[in-house]
């Protein structure tokens, strides 16, 4: 009764447990092995409540380190026994003791909670300063950090916002709540300090892949120094973005002016001046066009090896001649910054970002992944004295994409574009200190770019490999179906041989049932019948003998009469039924009707019964079983069922077709699957689909409590007719049975 009670007071307390474990350091738990996490071991922690989604997720840290805490995976492996309620006071600053099992979590141990008990109010542990080496390693995950950087991007997501931060070196995300960063807009290119919990990107091996930070507390985050106003932003020239300098520029924003070379509206474009020219990445929609004249904003980064520009403003100033086309051939591009690698700096440029124009076959159109509207051209050069096996692409994002179609591999073209230098995936290992491009690819303008010289020849060796892999396929095709038509005729014949002597012993077995049970009705007949009227007759002898000694009429041998009179009635309806199967000369539907009218003898129970379709000439053996379904099915409704009303129908469609049996009562019902059987002593489901599959058929049997019982049999009506066999052979496989409705 004491820990009744406790236990009933403990319970506004969030479920603190009776027995709880003792208090365990968080940064012991960080430093388990994987195979200890593993385990699930029980614990209890006690900290400040660091950062909190508000539903699913928080973090939760003491003197020792912080951890995750998982709501969501709590639920769904049924270990959270709290009240969800309890959660919208687990807030930022809220010392809380939870208990539940430790998991090895998806790259750092966590905690899946059975219990959160809210303590007091507490102030957020100390933010330490970030060191780059772990928080970009993983190493302070869960943990309070304090992080000087400089915004350079913001996208809302749902009910934070993303902030793109650039720590000089390091550049990672930080999700935060609108009370955190109030005016995201104002906050691209300030520098700021940062307070928050650091987590970890990570792959499916439980790898770290990236770091961000999460805030939700007003004032974690604070400008230390405001953005710039744009004409404050330092301008360069468009060589100048990545040179040698003596000293450190930063994370902030370069500004820049150029000619627009090619523009791709919320994506990038190409802005070019005299021989210098740049990719610019942004999300501006500002409709541009080759010749405009523009300056850009944007934060300086290194794509494909190349200086770029990103997160860009963009604003339009003028107009200005378009970029002219140098014609140069992709091999002849990449020579000249080969040279460079052994010499000085590419004279008179790279050529990346400029428009070349250059002869070419094509090798192949491709289409976007996903569905993309681009088309992609596969090209191979052609006229240059080096490299002549060169193979590049170009690519086209706009215009009339699908005009690229048409073109037929091998045409000779000629394809003006803007280059894109391509360069390996790492350099780590290049001795030397250059870089050089190791291929190219083209940005195609417009469909106008590609200009077809010279169609191809109308015979091709993808022709010909064509006829040979249609003669080589339609070879197969007929070996396959010679060896399938093989295959099912074999099937067939198992088929066959199986289901004739199914046929056979059905037939064999109705017949030897049939002469047993009349010959036991005869037995019956002529012997216990007699023999129960006998000792009704002692019982009325002694009944008389009684009375003439002046005793009256005694209640037992009333009983044994009734019982003796109970017995016969029995007797004489089991003998009725075991010999009324038989049609004796009758049609089947009058045999029908005299099983039915002997069924409902003394019951209260209405039966209509209905048939349609020829049922003449019905063979003994499937007019028999059909019969004695039909008095199983009526005998378990009276019995069990208690029914008004039973409606039972049989019809066929035609001479060969199946027959089909139908009854349904509006008793009380029953589960199916849950009623007595055999292992009780009941056969009577058991025994009429036996019956029902022995004729080839099948039975099923539809009910619920209080719904009535419906009893569908279908059974073939040649079930002794050999001939069967021709319908076997032509049906499609498998066959299970011939004449099954579908």
């Amino acid at each position: 009764m004491v820990i009744i009670a406790i236990a009933a007071w403990a319970g506004p307390l969030q479920g603190v447990l009776l027995a709880a474990e003792p208090l365990t350091p968080i940064g012991e738990v960080r430093l388990m092995s994987l195979e200890e996490t593993a385990k699930a071991l029980p614990i209890r922690i006690r900290g400040v409540v660091t950062w909190w989604n508000g539903h699913d997720n928080l973090t939760v840290q003491d003197d020792s380190g912080g951890i995750w805490v998982d709501f969501v995976q709590a639920r769904d492996r049924d270990v959270w026994r709290g009240d969800d309620s309890v959660l919208d006071n687990a807030v930022e600053g809220m010392e809380i003791e939870v208990e539940g099992r430790i998991d090895p979590g998806g790259y750092a141990p966590m905690i899946l909670p059975s219990t959160l008990r809210i303590l007091t109010a507490q102030p957020l542990p100390r933010a330490a300063p970030m060191v780059p080496s772990r928080f970009f390693s993983g190493a302070d995950d869960c943990q309070r950090i304090e992080v000087s950087a400089v915004v350079q991007r913001f996208y809302p997501q749902g009910d934070w916002v993303i902030l793109v931060l650039d720590a000089n070196p390091g550049r990672f995300t930080a999700q935060v709540s609108h009370a955190v960063a109030t005016d995201p807009a104002a906050l691209v290119d300030a520098e700021v300090r940062l307070r928050g919990v650091a987590a970890t990107r990570f792959n499916t091996r439980g790898e770290a892949t990236g770091s961000r930070m999460f805030a939700n507390v007003p004032g974690e985050l604070v400008v230390t120094m405001p953005s710039p106003l744009p004409d404050a932003v330092p301008k360069v020239t468009l060589d100048r973005l990545l040179p040698f300098r003596a000293e450190v520029l930063g994370p902030h924003r370069v500004r820049v002016e150029g000619t627009v070379a090619y523009a791709l509206p919320g994506k990038f474009l190409y802005v070019q001046d005299g021989i210098n020219a740049v990719r610019v990445e942004t999300t501006s929609s500002l409709a541009l066009k080759p010749g405009d004249r523009v300056e850009v904003a944007g934060f300086v980064f290194m794509y494909r090896f190349i200086g770029s520009l990103r997160d860009a403003t963009v604003r339009k100033t003028g107009a200005a001649g378009l970029p002219e086309s140098v014609e140069i051939s992709p091999g002849e591009v990449l020579a000249l910054n080969q040279m460079a690698v052994e010499t000085a700096q590419v004279a008179p440029h790279d050529y990346d970002g400029h428009l070349i124009r250059c002869r070419a076959r094509l090798l192949a159109v491709e289409s976007g992944l996903s569905g993309k509207a681009v088309r992609t051209l596969t090209l191979e050069q052609t006229g240059a004295t080096k490299q002549d096996n060169l193979i590049f692409r170009a690519q086209l994002h706009e215009g009339k994409i699908s005009s690229l179609d048409a073109l037929q591999p091998g045409s000779e073209l000629e394809v003006t574009g803007l280059v894109e230098l391509e360069f390996a995936a790492t350099e780590i290992d290049n001795e030397g200190p250059r870089t050089a491009p190791v291929n190219l690819g083209l940005i195609l303008r417009s469909e106008s770019d590609v200009r077809l010289l010279q169609e191809p020849s109308w015979w091709t060796a993808q022709h010909s490999m064509a006829v040979v892999a249609t003669v080589l396929l339609a070879l197969g095709g007929a070996l396959l179906w010679n060896l399938q038509l093989k295959s099912q005729v074999r099937r067939k014949s198992v088929l066959l041989a199986q289901e004739i002597n199914a046929r056979r012993d059905a037939v064999m077995e109705f017949r030897t049932t049939m002469r047993e049970r009349n010959r036991l009705a005869a037995n019956l007949h002529d012997t216990l019948p007699q023999s129960m009227s006998g000792i009704g007759l002692q019982l009325d002898a002694c009944e008389i003998s009684l009375r003439k000694l002046g005793i009256g009429s005694l209640p037992p041998l009333e009983v044994a009469r009734r019982m003796v009179e109970y017995a016969i009635g029995e007797l004489r309806g089991a003998v009725w039924e075991m010999r009324s199967l038989s049609l004796r000369g009758r049609s089947f539907t009058a045999a029908l009707q005299a099983v039915v009218d002997q069924a409902v003898n003394g019951h209260a129970t209405r039966v209509a019964v209905s048939t349609e379709g020829p049922l003449e000439r019905i063979p003994d053996v499937v007019s028999g079983n059909l019969l004695l379904i039909v008095q199983e099915a009526l005998r378990n409704a009276l019995q069990h069922g208690k029914p008004a009303t039973i409606a039972l129908a049989i019809t066929t469609e035609g001479p060969g077709a199946p027959i089909r049996l139908d009854l349904r009562d509006d008793g009380s019902g029953f589960t199916p699957g849950r009623q007595n059987g055999p292992e009780q002593g009941h056969y009577g489901i058991v025994g009429m689909r036996e019956r029902a599959e022995r004729l080839g058929g099948s039975l099923q049997v539809e009910s619920s409590p209080g719904h009535g019982t419906r009893i569908v049999a279908v059974v073939c009506r040649d079930a002794d007719d050999n001939t069967m066999a021709d319908e076997i052979a032509l049906a499609d496989p498998p066959i299970v049975n011939p004449c099954h409705e579908s």
